[in-house]
């Protein structure tokens, strides 16, 4: 049964799960930043080499790289607190990642086709449909001094295919490991069912690129440096957390330095 009462989501509260990555590129303000591939509490997580990608799930065994989350022997689990702090001001996502791709020719100018899986039952409705589930691209090796527009097809959440969009922010020259841009929707769209293409404008130069297919579970202000922020149960909205989640964060900076993020999630299941 889902949990109806601040009682229920107090008496099924979870063991914190710690976490403390060092954000050690130069980011740039605005510009959201993924702490996948960054090494810390969890480890750091690895990228996939293939065009169609893998579907991600902690059903059967933790992710490399997620933040730890099992699935309740009944019941459902739920956000009941995320704290965090960062040296530097800015916003901490909790998302979730769905499927992740490579194999990308990051000097190719046309668009590189890919037949991607069926993605978890974890959109906003816990099924397969995408509704709510959004794309990045991601530098996981830093890439040359050249500033593409991403274009990506996709299959919308009502299964309408050919729905074209280009990144929401701009990208930049020699990006560093990391840098994360979200991909736009067509307008009229909540979410992406599957992928069917990556084009970028122009070659990148050098080095590596993946798609990412995620859910945005949470948002967190750290409105100061070194000053810590909560949300719980109530102020988050208390989103559900659907079975296989694979908990991952992005940080978007307001300022252009290195930084230190960490904190704790706590999880309620029943």
């Amino acid at each position: 049964m889902a949990i109806s009462t601040l009682d229920g989501a107090i008496a099924g509260m979870q063991w914190p799960r710690y976490f403390a990555k060092a954000v050690t590129p130069t980011m740039v303000a605005g510009r959201p930043q993924s702490l996948w591939g960054i090494g810390g509490n969890p480890g750091a997580g690895a990228f996939d080499t293939t065009l169609n990608g893998v579907a991600l799930s902690s059903t059967s065994a933790q992710v490399g790289g997620q933040v730890n989350f099992v699935n309740p022997g009944a019941g459902n689990t739920y956000l009941a607190r995320l704290q965090a702090s960062a040296t530097i001001p800015g916003t901490l996502l909790l998302c979730d990642r769905l499927w992740h791709n490579g194999g990308y020719t990051i000097t190719a100018a046309t668009a590189q086709t890919s037949t991607t899986p069926t993605w978890p039952a974890r959109d906003a409705a816990g099924a397969t449909n995408g509704d709510g589930v959004l794309l990045g691209l991601e530098v996981s090796a830093a890439a040359g001094a050249a500033a593409p527009t991403i274009t990506v097809s996709y299959t919308n959440q009502a299964g309408t295919a050919s729905r074209t969009a280009t990144n929401s922010f701009a990208t930049a020259a020699s990006p560093t490991a990391g840098a994360f841009y979200p991909i736009g929707l067509q307008t009229g769209d909540t979410g992406v069912r599957s992928v069917q293409s990556m084009t970028l404008s122009v070659s990148w130069v050098s080095g590596t690129v993946n798609l990412v297919a995620y859910r945005v579970l949470a948002a967190l202000e750290l409105t100061a440096a070194n000053t810590p922020n909560a949300i719980d149960a109530i102020t988050a909205g208390f989103p559900q957390i659907y079975n296989g989640a694979v908990p991952f964060f992005i940080f978007i900076p307001s300022t252009t330095t290195a930084s230190n993020v960490s904190g704790q999630v706590i999880w309620t299941q029943g």
